[in-house]
């Protein structure tokens, strides 16, 4: 098997949605090779989530090419799973514990791994002081969580897996500055 190496490519890529005819996104081509952090800006319809739909694998390029560690990304994530990650605006909170959350089961998971997710997330000292640690239940939905703490466990799930690329699609939307700050500089690392 090949080595996974976090670079990702675009050559041309453009991409309409089925029955419309405007372009949604026309034309990309970019290089991300590894340590890089790329941001993705503009305005609301302007193509950004198509854009990592499109490097996910979730859409099909209409045409140009779209490749990750130098295979085509829907096979990169079969071939790698876990090496990449995606975190999206709106997190989905399952009915258990933050515990299953983060690792969407119970058993045979490392609690350790688990605190270090979360600590990438900023979200481990507030655990902490929960009454069941990562055994907490968080409710239906995360009823019991805020918003900017479902977003952290989101963040803490992308991150379990250790991956070698992170997406995140407006995933810091619901916090604040300083602890958007202090997740994109553990991120950063």
């Amino acid at each position: 098997m090949r080595l996974f190496s976090p670079r990702l490519e675009l050559k041309n890529v453009s991409y309409r949605y089925p029955g419309t005819t405007n372009f949604a996104i026309q034309n990309i081509s970019l290089t991300i090779k590894e340590g890089e952090i790329f941001a993705i800006v503009g305005r609301s319809g302007s193509g950004k989530s198509t854009l990592v739909d499109l490097l996910l694998g979730f859409l099909n390029p209409d045409s140009g090419e779209i490749t990750i560690a130098g295979i085509e990304a829907t096979s990169a994530r079969k071939i790698w799973p876990g090496m990449i990650a995606y975190v999206p605006q709106d997190v989905v909170i399952i009915d258990g514990t933050i515990k299953k959350n983060i690792a969407l089961e119970e058993e045979h998971t490392n609690d350790e791994t688990i605190r270090e997710a979360l600590d990438l997330a900023s979200m481990a000292k507030e655990v902490k002081m929960f009454g069941e640690d990562i055994h907490t239940e968080v409710g239906e939905r995360g009823i019991r969580l805020s918003g900017g703490q479902r977003q952290r466990i989101g963040i803490a799930r992308a991150l379990f897996s250790k991956p070698q690329i992170l997406f995140m699609d407006e995933a810091t939307s619901a916090l604040d500055v300083e602890t958007e700050h202090a997740i994109s500089s553990e991120i950063g690392r």
